[in-house]
C-alpha cells in the first residue's frame, strides 16, 4: 500500500494510556520490519521523555530501534534550543517538566519566554491564570505541544486533550499558538526527512483523523485512519473536505495489507 509508515502510537498499536497493544499489532510491527519496510512510530506524547517511552513500548513487546520513534516532545526541546529559549513556563505532567529541566530549560524564572502547553491532567485555573499572566505581561510565546481534540486516559474515558487547553489560552490571550507536534508540518518534515522519504511514498496510520491525518494529508501522505482508539465510527470523516479525508479507514491496524 505505501514504501514508508509513519504510524501514531495510542489508539493505533497501544488502545490508550493503559498502553495495552491492539490485538495483533506487535506481530504487524514485526511483519513490517521483516519485510524492511521504512517506518518510525510518531506521537504526541507529552507524558512520557521519549526515552521513558521507547522503554515502556520495548517492555510490552514492540521490537523497535531507538532511530524508530519520534515525539513531540523531542521535537519541542529542539524547537526551544534553536530559537534560544530557555526559559519557559510549563503546562504538563511532572515527567514532561523534568524532560525540560534536564536539557537546560528553566521553568521558573520570572522573566518566561513562552508558554509550553501539553498534557496536564492535573489543570487547575490558578495554572491557567498564571499562564495567561506570561503571556500578556511578559509578552511570552504560546507554544503548544499539540492541539488534539481528545485522548483516552487510562481508565479508557474520553478527556479533553492539549487543544482544549491552547484553546482557552488562544482566546484569553489574543496570541495564536505555534504547534511543535503533529499535525504541523514541522513535525513532519523532521520525520521525512530523517528516514530519507518523500511524502508522496509514506502512509500516515493513525485513529485521529481530525489531526495527525489531516496533517499528513496536506503534506501528500497517503493516510488510513483506524477505529482502534478514541473515534469508534467513521463518520467523523464526514465533516472533512473530501480532497482531505483519510484515503483507508479499517477497524484496526492489522487490516493493512503489508
Amino acid at each position: 500500500m505505501a514504501e514508508s509508515y509513519l504510524i501514531d502510537i495510542e489508539g493505533t498499536i497501544v488502545t490508550d494510556k493503559s498502553y495495552i497493544p491492539v490485538p495483533g499489532a506487535l506481530e504487524w510491527i514485526r511483519n513490517l520490519r521483516q519485510a524492511e519496510f521504512k517506518f518510525a512510530l510518531v506521537t504526541n506524547n507529552t507524558t512520557h521523555p521519549p526515552k521513558d517511552l521507547l522503554q515502556l513500548l520495548w517492555n510490552i513487546g514492540f521490537e523497535l530501534d531507538e532511530g524508530e520513534l519520534e515525539s513531540c516532545m523531542s521535537v519541542a526541546l529542539d524547537w526551544l534550543l534553536g530559537a534560544n529559549i530557555k526559559k519557559c513556563f510549563a503546562i504538563g505532567s511532572n515527567e514532561f517538566k523534568k524532560f525540560l529541566k534536564e536539557n537546560g530549560i528553566k521553568l521558573h524564572s520570572p522573566d518566561v519566554q513562552a508558554v509550553l502547553v501539553g498534557l496536564d491532567q492535573k489543570l487547575n485555573y490558578n495554572k491557567l491564570k498564571l499562564a495567561l499572566s506570561h503571556l500578556v505581561k511578559n509578552d511570552a510565546q504560546l507554544l503548544a505541544l499539540h492541539v488534539n481534540k481528545l485522548f483516552t486516559d487510562q481508565d479508557g474515558k474520553l478527556a479533553p486533550s492539549v487543544g482544549a487547553v491552547v484553546k482557552a489560552l488562544e482566546y484569553s490571550s489574543g496570541k495564536k499558538a505555534y504547534v511543535l507536534g503533529k499535525p504541523s508540518s514541522l513535525f513532519f518534515e523532521r520525520v521525512i526527512k530523517k528516514l530519507k522519504l518523500t511524502p508522496e511514498e509514506t502512509m500516515m496510520i493513525s485513529d485521529d483523523p481530525l489531526s495527525d491525518l489531516l496533517g499528513a494529508k496536506k503534506m501528500g501522505m497517503k493516510t488510513c485512519f483506524v477505529l482502534s482508539g478514541k473515534y469508534k465510527d467513521e463518520k467523523i470523516v464526514e465533516g472533512i473536505d473530501k480532497n482531505l479525508q483519510p484515503d483507508f479507514i479499517y477497524d484496526n491496524i492489522t487490516q493493512i495489507e503489508i
